[in-house]
């Protein structure tokens, strides 16, 4: 896993996200399941591509059960204060 900050060291805000979200394909996160997955939409659960995260501490930690080889940002409250990261 390897994270990418916008902001150099000494700068980076490690708290107060809005959460975060990928653009690469069909990913969408299955609210019911609490999974990632690859564009099959299923009648009677909530789908989106964005996910509730707070910190770059939780961020990690989802980051592993995210699929691999895609592109999330971690999306900050603030411009240009965002986090990059994509589990190898």
């Amino acid at each position: 896993m390897k994270l990418k900050f916008d902001l150099p060291k000494g700068q980076r805000i490690n708290h107060s996200f809005l959460g975060f979200t990928t653009f690469e394909g069909d990913w969408i996160f299955n609210e019911k399941l609490k999974r990632w997955e690859n564009g099959e939409l299923q009648k009677g659960c909530i789908y989106s591509s964005h996910q509730d995260c707070n910190s770059v501490r939780a961020f990690r930690r989802k980051l592993k059960k995210a699929p691999k080889g895609i592109n999330f940002t971690l999306v900050g409250r603030w411009w240009n204060c965002d986090v990059n990261g994509i589990n190898k």
